[in-house]
């Protein structure tokens, strides 16, 4: 059964320690934002995530550059990433949620940024051996950066975070539900193929209670709502119990 948790993104200026207890009211699982105040680095953080109660994911930095063709730059992002998957270890997290460039600059058609990033997804799967976390990748929005958007790309022995409001931008979300494995999700709304990436509420945007029903079928873990409110937050939740009643949300 899926658990339905709460990204600490909803929460940007309160410390990481208020907004997992703030999480904990609503949800029986939280994601930690590697962004501003939220993150995975430092003892302070480490004890908040350990001491939450709650399951919990991490979504790494997104500008940890394992996208880049001078391999040494690549090497020094993968290894950035092998410090947060050794902190994410010791705080019992249960998967780490890699973003892969979304730049819409023209480097990022290049066969060599392909080439780049599937190296670094096979370094990241090596390393599920080293440390008891899954890594899983998040597929992206820009429909002028062809490599992380279709779940037809190599992602080394890694699976996909599906981003359900990206792949909405993309028209692609059929395309991930029917061919992907998927081993966590982010969820939330927009207007759909060529919509800007809004994080709206469930039920505000394009998203049905058909479709929504069958996004939530394709995976059997973590389902992460992604908003940047708590009022959004709670929004979503509503919209969740009236389509499911007694699916794991308090």
């Amino acid at each position: 059964m899926v658990i339905v948790g709460v990204s600490t993104c909803a929460y940007p200026d309160l410390s990481l320690t208020s907004a997992l207890e703030r999480i904990a009211a609503l949800a029986p699982a939280a994601e930690v934002r590697c962004k501003g105040r939220h993150g995975i680095a430092t003892m302070a953080q480490r004890l908040a995530v350990a001491s939450c109660g709650m399951r919990c994911s991490v979504h790494a930095p997104e500008q940890i550059e394992i996208w880049s063709s001078d391999e040494r730059q690549r090497r020094v992002a993968v290894a950035c990433h092998e410090r947060l998957l050794e902190a994410c270890a010791d705080t019992q997290v249960e998967l780490y949620v890699v973003h892969p460039d979304s730049s819409e600059s023209p480097t990022a058609m290049r066969a060599e940024t392909r080439t780049a990033l599937q190296r670094s997804f096979a370094d990241l799967h090596a390393l599920e051996g080293t440390y008891p976390v899954r890594s899983a990748v998040e597929n992206m929005p820009s429909r002028r950066n062809p490599h992380v958007i279709a779940p037809r790309f190599d992602l080394g022995g890694l699976r996909w975070a599906l981003d359900v409001g990206h792949a909405l931008t993309n028209g692609m979300l059929e395309e991930f539900l029917d061919d992907a494995d998927i081993a966590h999700l982010h969820l939330h709304d927009n207007r759909g193929f060529g919509s800007p990436d809004l994080h709206l509420p469930l039920g505000r945007g394009c998203l049905s209670q058909e479709v929504t029903h069958g996004v939530l079928n394709a995976s059997d873990d973590l389902c992460v709502l992604e908003h940047a409110s708590e009022l959004q937050v709670r929004e979503s939740l509503d919209f969740l119990r009236r389509l499911q009643p007694g699916r794991e949300v308090a």
